[in-house]
């Protein structure tokens, strides 16, 4: 028996995961050409019953070898692999980021969902609206937290923040869109990942000539508005996905400081701090130059489009969601937006990061 034979009957015997579909893939794209159609082989006949998503690229390519087509595997262990990350995952399932202690990662499946605000909700703001069915066609990890005092100094080496506490478990605030973007870069080198940002200082911006291009990184990047949204409301229609003094720190119940994340209830998918304590640093630009309506494009939102949405059009702002510790009522809710200029830093903003 050869060795990734053997290998392979290690994983299958275990039964279907996630973790062992990848293990698969490695072994097949390590393997000898001339031995990858019985590997492959073997694999098919051995996961009857098995997601069909992930079995369908691999079928294909087996049957165009049975009808004597050599066509390259290198597609098949690339759809296999994104397939396998994705299938069986259930929303909110918990992930460490191994190289920041402390800091961990929740999975949001791809969906559909009601984004923006509706014409009766009470304290819409004209910015908010259309309430309008949009579709992320990827899931994506997201941190469970905004990024804190403690993981920024770990990755930046510096301590920009205000507000002073004892662990250094409170948001990281006084950052820019930039910084933030930094941020992203630093981590992903640290675990091997592509950038998704090119540039620095204040030209920075996000990879690629394509909105597409951007989310489709592989590496850890600032969330679109709508993958925020869909993140924060986890399956909820409401203006907070829960009660709001058990869910957020905000006006009517801080003493005008940030506090330590965790300390309130966490939403259906596992994410705390999603309303409250700080505003957070989406990727998108905003759609209007000033606050007054009448400057407001709304032609711009309306018309971003129904499936994986993503505003980057020329306009200095960039969007910042959640509301923080010095918002009000009307400020701390899923369908709020707001925003600042890239360079701007106060003790309100903040940030968390998302990766495919």
């Amino acid at each position: 028996m050869s060795e990734g034979l053997a290998e392979i009957r290690g994983w299958l015997v275990k039964g279907e995961s996630s973790e062992g579909w990848l293990g698969i893939c490695r072994i097949l794209e390590e393997s000898e050409a001339s031995e990858q159609e019985m590997l492959v082989g073997y694999v098919a006949q051995h996961t009857k019953g098995w997601g069909e998503s992930i079995r369908r690229p691999l079928y294909g390519w087996w049957e165009k070898h049975r009808r004597g087509e050599k066509t390259g595997f290198e597609g098949v262990v690339g759809d296999w692999t994104r397939y396998a990350w994705e299938e069986g995952r259930v929303a909110g399932e918990v992930r460490e980021v191994a190289s920041v202690a402390g800091m961990r990662m929740r999975w949001i499946p791809a969906g559909t969902f009601w984004m923006g605000t509706g014409e009766k909700e009470k304290y819409a703001w004209e910015w908010e609206k259309p309430k309008r069915e949009v579709t992320l066609t990827r899931g994506f990890w997201m941190m469970e937290t905004p990024v804190t005092q403690s993981q920024y100094e770990t990755i930046m080496g510096e301590d920009p923040w205000e507000f002073m506490h004892a662990d250094l478990d409170a948001p990281v605030e006084q950052v820019s869109w930039h910084d933030a973007a930094v941020f992203a870069n630093k981590l992903s080198a640290l675990e091997g990942a592509p950038e998704s940002f090119v540039g620095t200082g204040e030209g920075i911006d996000g990879v690629g000539n394509k909105e597409s291009d951007y989310v489709g990184s592989k590496g850890w990047r600032l969330p679109t508005e709508a993958e925020w949204e869909y993140a924060c409301r986890a399956g909820t229609a409401t203006p907070c996905y829960g009660s709001l003094k058990k869910i957020a720190w905000y006006e009517e119940n801080i003493d005008e400081t940030t506090h330590p994340v965790r300390k309130k209830q966490a939403n259906a998918w596992g994410l705390y701090d999603m309303l409250g304590n700080v505003s957070e640093w989406c990727y998108d630009a905003w759609d209007a130059e000033g606050w007054d309506p009448e400057e407001w494009d709304a032609d711009a939102y309306k018309n971003l489009g129904d499936t994986d949405p993503v505003y980057v059009a020329g306009v200095s702002n960039r969007v910042m969601r959640g509301g923080s510790w010095s918002h009000n009522v009307r400020e701390v809710r899923a369908g709020f937006r707001e925003s600042a200029t890239p360079g701007i830093r106060n003790n309100t903003i903040g940030f968390r990061l998302v990766r495919l």
